[in-house]
């Protein structure tokens, strides 16, 4: 949980990053909506990542976050989604600062039937985005693409490195 906003927007600053490389390391002839019963598509999860943005921060009362709050419809562009992304991310960043304070952060906002502290609604938004990147690094891997290094070396960064990846 967060307790001081400087705190959350450099955390903010390096995941919203890793989520545009990892947007970047997917191929535009592999991103595409093929739904299946059993998971999301590369493109609707990535969708999902863009939407939970502006969605998560709405029903937190910070309805003042410019992005697409239902991508269901979205399909295919992937140069759309990269600007979706960064559009909302840095609207998010900017409607905090206009709207919250640090004393804020424990106060608690009706969220999906619960309470959450505000703190606490920011920490589930990063933990929310790094679950669904994870889901989506096995993807981009099972289509035989590079995925890139979140909190350290990727199998393919060792290799380009030289050395040997960890087992």
């Amino acid at each position: 949980m967060f307790r001081q906003l400087t705190d959350f927007y450099r955390a903010w600053a390096y995941e919203s990053e890793s989520t545009i490389k990892m947007f970047q390391a997917i191929q535009a002839g592999h991103f595409k909506d093929n739904p299946s019963e059993n998971f999301r598509s590369m493109a609707r999860l990535s969708w999902h990542i863009t939407e939970s943005i502006a969605e998560l921060l709405h029903h937190a009362g910070l309805k003042e976050v410019d992005g697409i709050v239902d991508a269901s419809q979205e399909k295919n562009d992937l140069n759309k989604l990269i600007t979706e992304y960064q559009k909302s991310s840095e609207s998010l960043v900017l409607a905090l600062k206009n709207q919250w304070t640090d004393e804020m952060l424990g106060e608690k906002v009706p969220m999906y039937g619960d309470h959450w502290e505000r703190g606490a609604v920011l920490s589930i938004l990063i933990r929310h985005q790094t679950h669904h990147r994870g889901q989506l690094s096995v993807l981009i891997r099972q289509e035989g693409l590079s995925v890139p290094g979140m909190y350290g070396p990727s199998k393919e960064e060792w290799l380009a490195m030289g050395m040997k990846p960890l087992a």
